[in-house]
């Protein structure tokens, strides 16, 4: 009888950790080559979404792998016991071959597929923010730089929604590829060898700044022995010069990779100051 109510106790566990991280697959099986195949989503549904905002998670891992445990699946339970609705985004990485555009084109379908969904997953459309991290946060700003490019185009999708953001959330994030601070790891990755010069411009996000950018946060260690800290302060300085609203937070730490820590005081306590920032830019309601 014991054995039975503790079968039963971690069916239980099993079936609500299950419904409240739902795996979602973005490519179509009809186009889906064997690479793309590898890319997709979880969903991290949060049942107190009472403003409809939702948050696609893209990890970091210099373009090569991912690091979806640190950057990815624990950032997506906090947000969604924030009442925020989170999908983690596994997008497909330079270790498989993939150079761009397969990363951004990965990142749109996403968009794509949270809009096109939205019903089912309470989700408002003018609230999906991107977050990512170190080269996933060059993978979101370049969703924030490029949404009138249909990426994915080239795959014969056309879209009927916007793949513009509402916000992007760069957590120690790589952004030029042509600086001579430039995360060459990440750069040869994205890139390969055979690259063609305007298109390493192109993805130099610091150079392809507009007014029409979403609103951007940001957060990076003064002393990064990683991703070198003038990726974002650089950037800073060329979105705040247009006018994009840019809330910067930078770190006198040598961090890199942290994900997150609320109960920190050093850098990876940093969402303590993104739900704020949600508030400031009328994402969630001052009550939230």
């Amino acid at each position: 009888m014991r054995i039975s109510i503790i079968l039963l106790l971690v069916s239980v566990f099993l079936n609500v950790h299950v419904t409240s991280q739902q795996p979602i697959t973005i490519w179509d099986k009809e186009i889906a080559s064997k690479k793309m195949k590898k890319a997709g989503m979880i969903a991290f549904v949060a049942e107190n979404n009472t403003n409809g905002l939702s948050v696609i998670i893209c990890p970091g891992g210099s373009y090569r792998h991912l690091a979806m445990d640190k950057e990815g699946i624990r950032i997506a339970e906090w947000l969604q016991k924030s009442g925020i609705t989170t999908f983690v985004l596994r997008y497909r990485v330079g270790l498989q071959n993939n150079r761009h555009p397969a990363m951004i084109q990965d990142l749109q379908r996403a968009i794509q597929f949270v809009k096109e969904n939205h019903s089912t997953y309470r989700i408002d459309t003018c609230k999906i923010g991107i977050m990512g991290f170190s080269a996933g946060g060059h993978l979101a700003g370049t969703a924030a730089t490029y949404y009138q490019i249909n990426f994915m185009e080239d795959l014969g999708i056309s879209t009927n929604v916007s793949l513009r953001p509402d916000f992007v959330a760069m957590i120690y994030p790589v952004v030029s590829m042509v600086e001579n601070y430039t995360h060459k790891k990440s750069k040869r990755y994205l890139l390969g060898k055979n690259y063609a010069p305007e298109v390493e411009f192109m993805l130099s996000l610091e150079k392809n700044v507009h007014s029409d950018m979403p609103p951007v946060f940001m957060i990076h260690c003064t002393k990064d022995k990683t991703v070198d800290y003038r990726n974002a302060s650089d950037y800073n300085n060329a979105l705040t010069q247009i006018g994009v609203p840019c809330e910067f937070i930078s770190y006198d730490e040598r961090k890199h990779g942290f994900g997150i820590n609320p109960n920190s005081s050093h850098a990876s306590s940093w969402i303590n100051h993104f739900i704020p920032w949600l508030r400031k830019i009328k994402m969630i309601n001052e009550e939230q």
